[in-house]
């Protein structure tokens, strides 16, 4: 009977452990997917969007007069044209970095590996050329950047859930 007293508390403390991995274990990859489709996806959000969204949160939440409006937009668009820049900066460093890595996990590959290695490489090319690879989501790498927005065709993006 005592026995029997000690294996019920080890055996709830069990099954809530298990019942919090398996719960943290939906949150992280639920997390990952929603994180995956909504940052990374083709087309997601651009500059022009972000800075549209964040005038319009900054207008509605501060009840921005018509003139703050005037003068908060280009601030906005400063900054997030100063982020753009910082993210291209930092998608060409990373990349110098991959490449000199790769240079040097081929130099330890035999024929075969290097040829599966290549084709590795050009797939991966191939993908950050589909995601517009340098920052600029649906753009190939070295298009054109954005004009700045026009204000009369400025579209509204949907109200965030909370």
């Amino acid at each position: 009977m005592v026995a029997m007293n000690r294996l019920v508390p080890t055996r709830i403390a069990a099954y809530l452990a298990a019942v919090f991995i398996a719960g943290a274990a939906a949150g992280v990859a639920g997390g990952y997917q929603w994180g995956r489709q909504s940052v990374f996806k083709p087309g997601g959000p651009r500059p022009r969007d972000m800075a549209t969204h964040m005038i319009d949160r900054y207008t509605k939440e501060l009840a921005l007069s018509p003139e703050q409006v005037k003068k908060v937009e280009p601030l906005v668009q400063e900054a997030v044209q100063t982020v753009r820049q910082l993210h291209r900066e930092n998608f060409k460093q990373t990349d110098a970095i991959m490449k000199g890595c790769n240079e040097k996990i081929v130099e330890l590959l035999d024929d075969k590996q290097r040829e599966s290695f290549r084709l590795m490489e050009e797939r991966r090319k191939q993908w950050m050329k589909d995601r517009g690879g340098d920052g600029q989501r649906g753009r190939p790498p070295g298009s054109p950047p954005e004009a700045a927005p026009d204000p009369a065709k400025a579209v509204k993006p949907p109200e965030p859930r909370h």
